[in-house]
């Protein structure tokens, strides 16, 4: 297990604030770290939780040599203690109430090798009521010295009660240049790590499985029916609509975003700013002489409007990638 403050890249103000509290011995006994998925927080937890357990901590940094770390870093630690979504038959993942019990009873155990327990609950967006409801109990009368890190990508689905017993802190999307260097850690080459990061979203695992999903090459065909908008017959219109609209809901909710995120660049072109896709400027400003800025403007309008519609309702997919078609090409 990774528990050292080093690793954690793009959250610096985060760590910063967490270190500052650590040093000064103000943490509270609770904390939620949200934000984007993929972006570090549960790494920060970690490190959080080993310099809370270490034997030798020194302004907020895990000695790393003492009975404690070596124990963090192995994942035997036994003051540590990890509560995330299980499964059960062919329910989705969630945590439930019996793990919040669970939990209870373990926390009022002696600290065994550390002076105080520290509990990592990930993904806390997905405790039903009765689980939450139960946390809530926990929160307002923890048992000993324990110190709770809740980490979620979605603050909104808790309750309130929980959310305002917790010292909150943010964890923002990863800067590019952050990914690309991360992803280069993880042995992808600079130039896939480059085309990948603005389709990231800013975060670190989302590159990861978009990278194993293609999403590339499937940047690649989106690129290529941009290319087509200027003389797209009518049948290609229907001949498109049936295809994309054949694709799982979140499938081509990537595609449309990729087809946004290429009109965003094109405009960056006209106004002389930086692309983020650079690995496709050069064609990108080839492409210009077939779509005006303003052209480019109202597609990008439509396009934002179609994702709303595929992401945000039931709409009929194929019908939807119709009109926007037809709209866009000029076939109106």
């Amino acid at each position: 297990m990774e528990t050292s403050w080093e690793g954690i890249l793009g959250q610096e103000e985060a760590v910063g604030r967490l270190k500052r509290m650590l040093a000064e011995n103000r943490l509270p006994h609770a904390l939620l770290f949200y934000g984007p998925d993929g972006v570090g927080k549960r790494r920060t937890a970690q490190a959080l939780a080993a310099a809370l357990l270490c034997m030798s901590s020194e302004d907020g940094e895990p000695c790393g040599q003492c009975g404690s770390c070596r124990a963090m870093a192995d994942g035997t630690h036994p003051d540590f203690y990890v509560v995330e979504p299980e499964s059960a038959g062919r329910a989705a993942k969630s945590i439930k109430i019996e793990q919040i019990r669970e939990l209870e009873r373990e926390i009022g155990r002696v600290p065994k090798l550390s002076q105080r327990r520290a509990v990592l609950m990930d993904s806390v967006e997905r405790m039903n009521e009765a689980a939450q409801n139960s946390l809530l109990k926990t929160l307002e009368e923890p048992t000993g010295d324990v110190v709770f890190i809740l980490v979620t990508s979605a603050k909104q689905a808790l309750l309130d009660t929980i959310v305002s017993r917790c010292l909150l802190l943010p964890f923002a999307p990863l800067k590019e240049e952050t990914l690309v260097k991360l992803l280069g850690v993880r042995g992808i080459s600079e130039s896939d790590a480059q085309g990948i990061a603005p389709l990231s979203g800013g975060s670190l695992g989302r590159a990861v499985r978009l990278l194993d999903e293609g999403a590339l090459s499937i940047r690649d065909e989106v690129l290529g029916l941009l290319k087509r908008f200027k003389n797209m017959p009518l049948s290609d219109v229907w001949t498109e609509g049936e295809r994309l609209g054949k694709c799982r809901q979140e499938e081509l909710a990537d595609r449309i975003c990729y087809l946004r995120l290429l009109i965003r660049d094109m405009l960056a072109l006209y106004s002389g700013a930086e692309v983020s896709q650079k690995d496709l400027a050069g064609e990108l400003g080839r492409l210009l002489s077939d779509f005006s800025e303003a052209r480019l403007f109202e597609l990008m309008e439509l396009t934002k409007e179609l994702e709303r519609r595929i992401t945000g309702s039931n709409a009929n997919a194929r019908l939807q990638i119709e009109a926007y078609l037809i709209r866009a090409c000029g076939n109106k």
